[in-house]
């Protein structure tokens, strides 16, 4: 079926010269490090660009939407053939899980960014289309990423799925490893993705098509329950129902508010399991999730990295960073253990005073008696000294 949408796509251009990779590296700059506050490998602060050294090898590709004097959206494409898999990525991304992967041509897609005003256009459909044709082309069959726990509703909407390996460490905290099975039309189609009627024109049975992937290689790596993170509704009900709402001795921001409360707002949440020794929030990065725990300990974190606290279950985190404009971080967050979190995203709340303003302020109250508290505590160690 035809999608009117698509005559509205914007026009997506290859950075070849010199002068237009480094536009995108100075859009990069502009993203990552001044409104995200990252801390990524290859920034220059003198030259005020984003660039490390396999953007400019052979498999990276470079896309971008707009003029130059202002990108308005740009992504990286890395395709490798078979064999050839850095083995840092090889193994950040744990793709030994997926059988036969180095008899495969494998892609990963990074650095996606859009300016921030035109967020939510059709620059993210435009960019999309183009990598997954570009990887069609080049014989990819199954294209990788990763991304920060709250992208991750927004990654599968492009087709991107979280499967069965670790979090992936980076310096700005903790991320997600997701896969893309071009061929899976079904799941694509199912999510809404902008390129699930390329999946049925390119894959199938009829003349000129590839045949699909065999998704019964991959056994349970796709499996929703052997990931790190749980996007179910009802898993997530019953997850905050057992870890919280039935231990009387775990205060915590749901409290006061009735069951139906609460299960309206896990349906704006997901879950998440951390290993012990695992940053989860870097001091100064850009993320506007806020977390409770369910299980487990964590350490707050001075920028200096002195320990100013200890989180346990019913605790929250990041609700400072959730309330500021900027979204930046006032301390890291390190799991003292292995942890089980409950990650609620920031527009959560916003929608919540449109479709049920009582439950939103009890809400808003609890985070005032949380913050309070540990203002009074702050203003205790400090006059003691």
């Amino acid at each position: 079926m035809f999608e009117p949408w698509l005559t509205k796509l914007e026009q997506v251009h290859e950075a070849k010269s010199r002068e237009e990779r480094d536009a995108v590296y100075a859009f990069r700059y502009e993203i990552y490090v001044e409104e995200l506050g990252r801390e990524i490998g290859g920034v220059d602060h003198v030259r005020k660009v984003v660039c490390d050294e396999d953007d400019e090898q052979e498999c990276s590709v470079l896309l971008y939407t707009g003029p130059l004097e202002e990108i308005s959206a740009t992504v990286r494409l890395r395709v490798w053939q078979p064999g050839r898999i850095p083995r840092h990525e090889f193994d950040m991304l744990s793709m030994s899980k997926f059988p036969g992967i180095e008899e495969r041509t494998i892609s990963e897609l990074g650095r996606l960014m859009i300016r921030p005003t035109l967020r939510g256009k059709l620059l993210l459909p435009s960019l999309v289309r183009s990598v997954y044709e570009r990887g069609v082309a080049a014989g990819v069959d199954l294209g990788f990423c990763y991304c920060a726990p709250g992208l991750v509703p927004h990654y599968r909407k492009l087709g991107f799925r979280p499967y069965a390996a670790p979090l992936v460490p980076t310096v700005d905290g903790l991320e997600v490893p997701l896969v893309g099975i071009a061929s899976d039309a079904k799941y694509l189609k199912q999510m809404g993705s902008p390129v699930a009627s390329l999946a049925s024109r390119y894959y199938g049975t009829g003349p000129g098509r590839r045949p699909p992937f065999d998704l019964s290689t991959l056994g349970d790596l796709l499996d929703p329950g052997a990931s790190s993170i749980e996007l179910g509704r009802d898993q997530v009900w019953q997850e905050v129902q057992d870890g919280l709402l039935q231990d009387a001795a775990a205060s915590s921001i749901l409290d006061g508010l009735s069951e139906a409360a609460v299960r309206k707002l896990t349906t704006k949440g997901f879950l998440l399991d951390v290993a012990r020794d695992t940053l989860v929030t870097r001091a100064g990065h850009g993320q506007r999730e806020m977390y409770i725990v369910l299980e487990g300990t964590l350490e707050v974190l001075s920028a200096e990295g002195r320990r100013l606290t200890v989180l346990g279950r019913g605790d929250l985190f990041g609700e400072l960073a959730f309330y500021r404009d900027e979204g930046r971080r006032t301390a890291s967050v390190k799991a003292a253990s292995d942890c089980h979190l409950l990650v609620l995203r920031r527009h959560f709340l916003s929608e919540l005073g449109k479709s049920d303003p009582d439950v939103a302020l009890q809400l808003h109250f609890n985070l005032g008696r949380i913050l309070s508290e540990r203002l009074v505590r702050v203003e205790r160690r400090v006059a003691a000294g």
